[in-house]
């Protein structure tokens, strides 16, 4: 009996290493090609979803970890959170998929990983199937892009067919793109698709993305594709141009077309605008209006990148100083050309008096008639006498000579020195224009209320004593108004520059162009470039934009 129990034993023991081996090796095959997708992809962080059988999952492990890669592998439940349990912000990650266990689970897994847009760079998919047609069936491609690396594993024999699957946008009328892109057998990984990511996927044959902004300055009868390529009215709407100009150049690059519109109304009050509500939904691909690159608007919308140099100011008119000095009177002579002035006035006193004694020698007065005459040559008022002897003559003309250069150097240094002197400028500092008493208006631009709202200490001293108790129509003027009141002196105008300028070259004269000063609210920045939240559409934009926007700024 108890040699009986022994064989039963040995039998059963032997039957079972038996199956284990046969389940190793048929585990053995996946494992192998899973292994070696990833070492090829030099990814070294993977997530895989297990079936639930723990010999497969232990193999897997292990397979994995030989070749240097971090691997948790978990069957999915209801339980699971794919949020966090995909997260990833530092490295790129590795996620398996087999269709060929349970289907309902990859439904629920594709579905929840599109709701978290996790098909970009950071996430390199692999799916196992058993066939093409029915396994595409699965995959939900609503938040697939440009960047997805998403490759499909067929089948084949010993070995699996990959596939390389895309979709540029679906909600722009995308369509699914499996393209076939190698082999792998028990030999190795061989792949034949070996053109980079973008380039191959380059063309998006004519898909129509959309962007809007607010638009200001557009004439009635234009149309807004015309406008924004107007060269003759280049300064106004100027950074919505340039990044129509950027988007344009990258649909010729992509071959897609692009759909502008603009904002006709916008809340004035709102810090932030309707474009980030449209951006958010997804309404719009691309922002035409680059704005403040802040961490709070990345709830919106996302960032491309920076895109517009901005530098906005109020522009005023400094006006010369109505002060008179009295230095300013004393300053063309040093103090010894003066005592020495003084005495040769006294010496020209005695010599017209000797002048006039010869002359007029029955006139009764001695020295009153000299003084008065001697005052008029200085002043270069004229005199009423006249010498009709050679030496008389002689000596009048040498004195008239002499107070003419004086008199004339003396008016034109005074004259210098009150033109020279410093116009009465405000320091820059918003607060200095808080305190004045000058009239202050506004460009109305969608970036002003950030300045005022939520920029520093000084934007918001501004706003609570200046902007604020504003009333709202006396707030914002038309361009062309407000530098006409700057042109008087009687407004301090916040506009961009950019803008200012060409108004401020036909318009204003020489002197007062340069009594022109700024007051800036902020510093010089760079506003970005902001794409639809979680949008296809980011990678794209920053490889058409950015790259050609920055060799334009070198």
């Amino acid at each position: 009996m108890h040699n009986l129990k022994l064989r039963r034993g040995v039998m059963y023991t032997v039957f079972f290493f038996v199956i284990l081996k046969f389940t190793c090796n048929v585990d053995a095959k996946d494992s192998d090609f899973i292994r070696n997708y990833f070492v090829n992809k030099a990814v070294r962080n993977v997530v895989g979803f297990s079936c639930g059988d723990f010999t497969s999952d232990f193999y897997f492990l292990k397979s994995l970890s030989r070749a240097g890669i971090f691997t948790i592998i978990r069957r999915h439940d209801t339980d699971i959170n794919i949020r966090r349990f995909l997260s990833t912000d530092v490295w790129s990650l590795g996620v398996v998929v087999d269709l060929r266990c349970n289907n309902k689970s990859a439904v629920t897994i594709f579905a929840e990983s599109s709701k978290y847009r996790m098909y970009d760079y950071s996430y390199h998919w692999l799916v196992l199937g058993s066939k093409l047609n029915s396994s595409v069936l699965f995959l939900n491609d609503s938040a697939y892009g440009i960047t997805t690396d998403l490759t499909l594993a067929i089948t084949n024999g010993s070995g699996y067919d990959l596939y390389d699957v895309y979709n540029h946008c679906k909600y722009r009328g995308g369509a699914l793109n499996v393209t076939r892109m190698g082999s792998w057998q028990p030999g190795g990984l061989v792949i034949t698709l070996t053109q980079p990511l973008i380039e191959r996927r380059a063309n998006m044959h004519g898909m129509t993305l959309k962007m809007s902004g607010v638009i200001q300055y557009r004439p009635k009868n234009m149309r807004l594709e015309d406008y924004m390529q107007d060269i003759n009215t280049r300064s106004l709407d100027s950074m919505h141009k340039f990044v129509y100009a950027m988007i344009s150049h990258t649909a010729d690059l992509f071959n897609f077309s692009v759909h502008a519109s603009e904002i006709i109304y916008w809340d004035r009050h709102s810090v932030h605008g309707l474009i980030f509500e449209i951006l958010q939904a997804n309404y719009i691909d691309f922002g035409s209006n680059p704005r403040i690159m802040v961490s709070e608007r990345l709830d919106y919308a996302t960032l491309v990148g920076a895109a517009w140099p901005i530098r906005p100011c109020f522009m005023l008119l400094s006006t010369p100083s109505n002060d008179i000095k009295l230095e300013i009177f004393f300053k063309p002579f040093a103090i010894e050309t003066w005592y020495l002035n003084a005495i040769f006035i006294v010496f020209f006193i005695f010599v017209m008096r000797l002048i006039m004694k010869h002359e007029e020698e029955s006139k009764e007065e001695k020295y009153s008639g000299a003084v008065v005459l001697t005052i008029g040559i200085t002043a270069q008022q004229g005199a009423n006498f006249f010498p009709e002897h050679i030496p008389g003559r002689i000596a009048l003309l040498q004195i008239v000579i002499f107070n003419w250069l004086m008199y004339n150097y003396y008016s034109a240094s005074i004259v210098s020195a009150r033109l020279s002197e410093p116009l009465d400028m405000m320091e820059d500092d918003v607060t200095v224009l808080a305190d004045s008493d000058l009239k202050i208006a506004a460009e109305a631009v969608p970036y002003l209320n950030y300045f005022l709202y939520k920029l520093s200490s000084e934007s918001n001293y501004f706003r609570k004593k200046r902007w604020d108790p504003l009333p709202e129509a006396k707030r914002y003027l038309p361009i062309e108004e407000g530098m006409k009141q700057v042109s008087e002196g009687t407004l301090a105008y916040h506009t961009d520059p950019n803008t200012a300028y060409p108004y401020i070259e036909k318009t204003f004269e020489p002197n007062k162009i340069c009594a022109l000063t700024e007051i800036h609210l902020f510093k010089q920045s760079v506003m970005g470039m902001y794409a639809s939240r979680n949008g296809q559409f980011t990678e794209l934009a920053k490889i058409g934009c950015l790259i050609p926007g920055y060799a334009t700024d070198r």
